[in-house]
């Protein structure tokens, strides 16, 4: 639409592209025009000590605490993880979990070896070994 910078914006989605937009509108001087709606995933209480999560087939390990979610921890180490929303929302993160267990940070929930976890909202809940 050639007349955006004079329409008002309503945005909502993950993080990446609500920062670009607001970029764009902001170097168009039309940032008083954009409303963005940003979500967050509420975490319950880090729970455990942590732990030392490999991602198998990367051959990579990172010691990790027990608030750092498994793709923060993945990424912090240069493992290429799959995403989407960030938040838990969209299933896009979900891998197999081999060895050990992990805890859902928003519910508390133990998950056990041979389930699929959300690496975006899980975390080590001792040490664990993922299928990525």
């Amino acid at each position: 639409m050639p007349d955006w910078r004079e329409r008002q914006t309503w945005a909502c989605g993950p993080e990446g592209v609500l920062n670009q937009a607001d970029k764009v509108w902001s170097s168009a001087g039309a940032s008083d025009r954009l409303h963005l709606e940003r979500f967050a995933v509420s975490k319950t209480a880090p729970a455990g000590a942590g732990g030392t999560v490999t991602f198998a087939r990367s051959g990579k390990s990172v010691a990790a605490d027990a608030a750092t979610s498994l793709m923060d921890a993945g990424e912090g180490a240069g493992v290429q993880l799959p995403f989407g929303c960030r938040m838990g929302i969209c299933q896009s993160c979900v891998v197999d979990l081999v060895e050990g267990h992990v805890r859902d940070l928003r519910t508390g929930q133990r998950h056990e070896p041979g389930t699929r976890v959300q690496t975006c909202v899980s975390a080590a809940s001792g040490d664990c070994v993922l299928d990525i």
